[in-house]
């Protein structure tokens, strides 16, 4: 038996799985299997959450995506080992769209591409949502995510799930590029990107006391020469980068709400400045220097690595779109000159990241250069902004 046909569909975000209930259902099965043994230890109850509460669908000119991830909490007193997830989707009228799933299966077994899949007992772990890429025409209007988990080498399995109903992100702020020219996406908010994989459950996050991924849509932007490249040479200094010391404009129109540009710029090959002890009692030193617009809308542009005293506004400044505010520096958490750029809820630590919707560009592709009216844009784009 295909255990993903026997799961249960909950709908709920939030589930818990009754131990007895568990037990009563893994002993049927495990006596009907024949491999049911007397003692083995009963799973206990799990628990997952999609993090964050607001979950949103990404929208560009190449398909859509979902960022978002999973908590799952052991309640139980035995370790539990992630064996599968599977998702199926369904539109507004309740017809299947698609249907993915990784599991165990083969030589080399798409399980694998999630790490650290045992969860202690009493534990929790973060789980990076597999499934986040998807068909520009494909109608994500409810998605359940199916996990099946078990005690390691033993018996038996239980399945939990959680169901999510994402909605496309509407932009509230015209927004344009933040630096003119070509420039290369060198690190975005896609699956691998450091940006996104920011692991609220890392002990070192706990210590520094993170509990939202508030650059979940982040982008690092380098400003390239014609060819898109970032630097010149083997960029062994600040000035080889094409980046240094390049103006940055206002993504949109609003009110300055903080800035900051005192923090030494980092010296490629040199000195740097950065200590992430700091960030402990001082969070935005993860920046550097930096710059926040408050769009007035519940929208937050953040500017990050700003080159020191580059600033051109001051807090309670009101500013337009495309209107120079600072230079592109190398400060903060940064080895090499760029601009970290990321749309936001507010303006610290305590925000949740947002799709950003930029308008007017070109993206190059090869001989082909489009013209892009509005889209996102993620790791790897070579763009032009106008």
């Amino acid at each position: 038996m295909d255990p993903r046909q026997s799961t249960k569909r909950i709908s709920t975000r939030t589930i818990l799985i009754a131990a007895a209930l568990l037990l009563v259902a893994a002993a049927f099965t495990g006596y009907a299997m024949g491999w049911w043994r007397p003692g083995a230890k009963a799973v206990g109850p799990v628990r997952i959450t999609a993090q964050p509460a607001a979950i949103w669908i990404e929208t560009s000119d190449t398909g859509q995506s979902l960022n978002f991830d999973f908590v799952v909490e052991n309640q139980g007193s035995v370790p539990l080992g992630i064996d599968s997830i599977d998702l199926v989707a369904v539109d507004a009228a309740g017809k299947p769209v698609l249907r993915r799933f990784i599991d165990s299966n083969g030589f080399a077994p798409s399980i694998e591409t999630v790490p650290g899949r045992v969860v202690a007992p009493g534990g929790k772990i973060l789980v990076f949502n597999p499934f986040h890429s998807f068909r520009p025409d494909a109608e994500l209007h409810r998605l359940t995510y199916k996990f099946s988990l078990s005690i390691p080498q033993e018996a038996p399995e239980t399945q939990a799930s959680v169901t999510v109903e994402p909605r496309v992100y509407t932009p509230k702020t015209p927004l344009s590029l933040p630096v003119r020219g070509k420039l290369l996406v060198h690190d975005g908010h896609d699956y691998y990107a450091h940006h996104r994989r920011l692991n609220t459950e890392h002990p070192a996050a706990r210590e520094l006391g993170i509990t939202r991924n508030f650059m979940r849509y982040s982008l690092d932007l380098n400003p390239t020469n014609d060819a898109f490249e970032p630097f010149r040479g083997n960029g062994a200094k600040n000035e080889d980068w094409f980046a240094w010391n390049q103006p940055l404009f206002a993504t949109g129109d609003g009110t300055v709400a903080d800035a900051f540009d005192e923090e030494p710029d980092n010296v490629r090959g040199g000195v740097n400045h950065f200590d992430p002890r700091s960030v402990k009692s001082k969070p935005m030193k993860f920046y550097g220097n930096y710059l926040v617009i408050d769009h007035g809308n519940g929208e937050f542009s953040l500017f990050g690595h700003l080159q020191k005293g580059s600033l051109a506004v001051k807090v309670g400044d009101r500013v337009t779109r495309g209107q120079p505010v600072a230079r592109i520096g190398s400060s903060g958490s940064s080895n090499n000159p760029h601009v970290h750029y990321e749309l936001r809820t507010g303006k610290d630590l305590n925000a949740e990241g947002l799709p950003a919707v930029f308008r007017d560009f070109n993206r190059h592709l090869g001989s082909k250069v489009v013209l892009v009216p509005a889209s996102a844009v993620d790791t790897g784009d070579l763009l032009e902004a106008r």
